[in-house]
């Protein structure tokens, strides 16, 4: 799979990351030499025996089998990782040659591919592109929505949050969808849900590649109405300095297991930013309904086009809109002028139920299942 969040999606195509699993290291280390110097392809030597379903490699993209197709070990160990491996990475299997029964029994273990050795560095590289293309698994497919705020206090958590439940309740009570906090400070997500905040940073600042499958579903707490929630809490004042895999290696791992993250990103930029701008499908500025707040969201907008020389391309919501019956105040025209074809809609201000719902830690839609924030934001989201 291709990694969502690394700073190497910078101007440039998706890393192509090969698991190559051989019993010959020395063949894999002549490979790995061989496509050193190209860009966006890493090849990384992987041991048969250490990959399962439940301890899935982080960041790859395929698979790549070195079979000794006449030895009956190999053969069952083989068997075994097919059987074992993360379905949905594809797997391209070398050999020097197959038989019928032989290629009858790859398409019983879903092998994407056979390709007869021996092959060059190239052809191994446009392989695996054929087979990624028509996998059907391509990361884009994984939706990445962010949500950042113009300016403190426009209600960018509430709407994170909410975002998380709309896209949650299309595929109850399956959990598919997971809010990603990063206010590694607050964690304010968490306690909008009344959830404890489980993403314990401490424990992989030292080691960053420590974190898999397993630690992350210890780290992230479900909510009843079926979202998950990635959260950090730290006490106040509490100064840390940490490398960035600790994010990217974190948002990477939770887009293998859930379908759509929707992401709390703070203001104030860090070393990890740009990884999760870039990797995020969309990108919303949140302001309130003021003319301050829409003038920040614009220069945002703009600074955050320039910076990333249009591959990101946010858009503004206008949350807590509350239109005057006399016609005083600001107007949409106004907004629509400011804001042009960046405006992705309003979402009206529901101040009442969302400082309850907040108050009691549980969705607006449990005080009241049809409310115009839910309504108004899943327009905006296509939900």
């Amino acid at each position: 799979m291709f990694q969502l969040f690394g700073r190497t999606t910078r101007k440039s195509s998706r890393m192509l990351q090969i698991g190559f699993v051989t019993q010959d290291l020395g063949i894999g280390a002549q490979l790995k030499e061989f496509i050193a110097d190209r860009d966006n392809v890493d090849l990384r030597l992987i041991e048969s025996a250490s990959v399962t379903s439940l301890t899935p490699p982080v960041g790859l993209s395929v698979f790549v089998y070195d079979l000794d197709a006449s030895s009956d070990e190999h053969m069952r160990e083989f068997e075994r990782f097919m059987t074992q491996r993360p379905a949905e990475i594809p797997v391209i299997v070398l050999s020097p040659a197959v038989d019928d029964e032989l290629v009858r029994w790859f398409l019983r273990l879903r092998v994407s591919d056979w390709i007869k050795t021996p092959l060059s560095p190239g052809e191994l590289i446009s392989a695996c592109g054929r087979v990624i293309s028509q996998s059907g698994i391509n990361r884009q497919d994984v939706k990445c929505l962010t949500f950042i705020g113009a300016r403190g206090g426009v209600g960018t958590s509430t709407l994170a949050v909410h975002a998380g439940l709309i896209l949650a309740a299309k595929a109850a009570p399956a959990v598919t969808t997971c809010i990603v906090d990063l206010d590694l400070i607050e964690g304010a997500c968490s306690e909008y849900l009344d959830l404890k905040a489980n993403w314990q940073l401490d424990e992989l600042l030292s080691d960053p590649s420590r974190l898999d499958s397993h630690m992350l579903d210890i780290m992230t707490a479900t909510h009843k109405d079926g979202v998950a929630v990635l959260s950090a809490h730290r006490a106040h004042g509490e100064r840390f300095t940490f490398n960035e895999e600790v994010i990217t290696r974190t948002l990477d791992l939770a887009s293998h297991k859930y379908q759509n993250l929707v992401i709390d990103l703070p203001r104030h930029s860090e070393s990890w930013t740009e990884g999760v701008m870039l990797g995020s499908s969309q990108v919303y500025v949140v302001t309130d309904f003021s003319v301050p707040g829409l003038k920040s969201a614009r220069r945002m907008i703009n600074d955050i086009a320039e910076q990333y020389g249009g591959e990101v391309k946010p858009k503004a919501i206008v949350n807590k809109y509350n239109r005057s019956l006399f016609g005083s105040g600001l107007t949409t025209s106004e907004v629509k002028a400011l804001l042009n074809e960046y405006l992705a809609g309003y979402v009206s201000a529901n101040d009442n139920l969302v400082r309850e719902a907040i108050d009691r830690g549980v969705p607006t839609t449990t005080i009241k299942a049809r409310n115009g924030l839910v309504t108004e934001l899943g327009k905006i989201l296509g939900a």
